[in-house]
């Protein structure tokens, strides 16, 4: 509850349930207003006392377009004194309240202007008040030509047409409504309310934006509903004057005419407005055919069975059934029947033939009617269909979009994991290198200058390697295009092998490299990862083998790439180190499963490791 009367924001109001509620009571009042003055407007053009019932429905959008609802309001308050003068209350609260918020809509100056204009309008258009009262009223005088006499009588009462010219725009009504607004602009700047301006094309789009988001909930519905039965109580009040409802009893045309409110539950049950009018339609034939907005109502039921979320299955038989029922039901019913639903029609006391109730039997719902009122209900189902598809098409669009997403996410990924097995590899075993080489100092100081030299020499040629292998993959990091550097030094292969051997033995480690086979054959990504198995099974052979000499065997053959390196040093237990995996370890796998190449790792304490990967060539996968 505290959500349904909750305000909108003043930057972006919508219609909210308080609105809707005063909107519907002065729609009531104006309503009530128009019945018990039928016999006045009853011979005027329709679409007067229509502007005037829907006018009171502007209250609703107040906050949306306050200066739109003030100047339907004062149309509408207009119009009713066209219609029978009095004063119209419900349009002029509703003038006010608008007139409350044209502050947050339009800036000062140019709200003073439109207060004082729309007020200003009616007071202009009472000049003409004698001239609008005669194009409203074109029948107010009816002719008849009798035995070549033209005779002209009054189609509307005297006294109802004596008061309809007497009656005009109160002065005062004009100065209330433009006092009140510009005192409200005033008021409210002093409190610090200021407009959000907007174009007109803005304006447009925040209101229907609004309308919108409440056609689909119970208020919007509510509206269509008030809307819907404000036409059908002009047409069948007007109607009344002239046709046969004087045969019905007093609340049945009360219940034809309420019977489009059931259009407020055409979102959830669609099938429940479609019978209800039906039903009315029905009952409003039999006395009339002229039932055009009431028919219109029932078309906007059927629009609503074809686009409404639930399933098909339930209310769109539901509306068959009705429309097939229609001209069945009118068929059927005979006499009998017919002065029980209108008991007037048995009340013509000396009349040897019943007219009305010959004319009321031999009226037929047509068939062409029903099928007509097909049409809506195709349409409404075309349009769901449309929806439906244009929702999959967004929907697709959104999954392919969030592939998309995933596949850079998941390549920057594998990027940064190769980049991070690269830094480890180059560093672990650069800095491995320069440590063993620290390690041998004192043992190079006792031998001579030369050999101190040549131990720094190894050291410095160690951390530059490592410092160029770092910068560039740095360099490559910083690539925001992602495309490699020529200026960068190329990717180490096979070829570079016994410099990386050299390096290590130079270590005090005697590494032995056998290498067979066409160094150049091999792709590029299987000579990096086999030079990266080969630099990271060292290190560690290096750091915790604690062995006196290595292998190292690169065969190349027609099938792919064989890598082993084996040392003689204390081992370890491979089910354990596998638990506790290492970057090393993981990384060599991971180098190995890229390039679709298997991984072999052999050790058993105190015997030795010997470390193996197979890469095959891509037609022997």
């Amino acid at each position: 509850m505290t959500r349904l009367w909750s305000r909108m924001s003043p930057t972006d109001p919508g219609i909210s349930w308080p609105d809707v509620v005063l909107a519907l009571g002065a729609t009531a009042v104006t309503q009530y207003w128009l019945v018990q003055r039928a016999d006045y407007w009853a011979y005027a053009s329709p679409w007067l006392p229509t502007v005037v019932a829907w006018s009171a429905l502007l209250i609703a959008v107040r906050r949306v377009a306050p200066a739109l609802a003030m100047g339907g309001l004062l149309a509408g308050a207009y119009g009713w004194s066209l219609l029978a003068g009095g004063v119209p209350w419900p349009l002029l609260v509703g003038c006010l309240l608008a007139a409350w918020w044209l502050p947050t809509r339009w800036g000062t100056r140019t709200g003073v202007v439109l207060c004082v204009v729309l007020a200003g309008l009616p007071l202009l258009a009472d000049l003409r008040r004698g001239w609008l009262q005669l194009s409203i009223y074109p029948h107010v005088f009816v002719r008849f030509v009798v035995d070549g006499q033209v005779t002209t009588v009054n189609g509307i009462a005297q006294v109802a047409w004596k008061r309809v010219t007497t009656s005009g725009w109160t002065w005062w009504f004009s100065v209330v409504i433009a006092v009140f607004a510009v005192a409200a602009l005033l008021l409210r700047r002093r409190q610090g309310v200021t407009p959000v301006r907007r174009t007109a094309g803005e304006r447009l789009e925040g209101m229907l934006r609004a309308v919108r988001r409440s056609s689909d909930e119970l208020s919007g519905g509510l509206l269509l509903g008030a809307a819907a039965v404000s036409m059908v109580f002009v047409e069948l009040w007007g109607d009344r004057v002239h046709g046969n409802w004087w045969t019905a009893p007093g609340w049945l045309p009360y219940v034809v005419a309420f019977a489009p409110l059931t259009l407020a539950a055409r979102r959830r049950v669609p099938a429940v407005p479609v019978a209800v009018i039906g039903l009315a339609a029905l009952l409003s034939y039999w006395q009339t055919d002229k039932l055009w907005l009431l028919l219109f109502a029932l078309a906007v039921a059927l629009y609503s069975v074809g686009t409404a979320r639930q399933a098909l299955r339930w209310s769109m038989p539901m509306a068959i059934v009705v429309l097939a029922a229609l001209p069945t039901i009118a068929a059927l019913v005979k006499y009998p029947v017919l002065v029980r639903i209108y008991p007037g029609i048995a009340n013509q006391p000396g009349l040897t033939y019943n007219q009305v109730a010959d004319d009321m039997v031999n009226r037929r719902w047509p068939v062409s009617l029903s099928l007509a009122l097909l049409v809506p209900l195709c349409v409404g189902i075309a349009v769901r269909l449309y929806r439906r598809n244009v929702q999959s098409a967004q929907r697709e669009a959104e999954l392919e979009q969030v592939a998309v997403e995933r596949e850079v996410a998941r390549v920057v990924l594998t990027e940064r994991s190769h980049i991070a097995r690269d830094l480890h590899d180059v560093v672990a075993h650069a800095v491995n290198l320069m440590v063993i080489q620290a390690e041998t100092g004192p043992d190079l100081v006792r031998r001579g200058d030369a050999d101190v030299l040549a131990g720094f020499q190894r050291i410095g040629d160690a951390g530059r390697r490592a410092l160029s292998e770092l910068d560039r993959l740095l360099s490559a990091l910083r690539d925001a295009d992602g495309v490699p550097d020529p200026q960068l030094a190329p990717q180490p292969g096979l070829a570079d092998l016994p410099q990386l051997v050299a390096d290590v033995s130079d270590g005090h480690l005697p590494v032995e490299l056998e290498v067979s086979g066409d160094l150049d054959g091999p792709s590029e990504g299987q000579q990096v990862a086999a030079y990266r198995v080969v630099q990271e099974a060292l290190t560690n052979v290096i750091r915790h083998a604690k062995a006196s000499a290595a292998q190292v065997r690169v065969r190349v053959e027609q099938t792919g790439v064989r890598v082993e390196v084996s040392d003689d040093g204390s081992g370890f237990d491979v089910a354990a180190a596998a638990d506790g995996m290492r970057h090393g370890l993981a990384g060599m796998r991971e180098r190995v499963r890229i390039e679709g190449g298997t991984l072999d790792l052999r050790s058993t304490p105190g015997s030795g490791t010997t470390v193996t990967a197979w890469f095959p060539v891509e037609g022997s996968r």
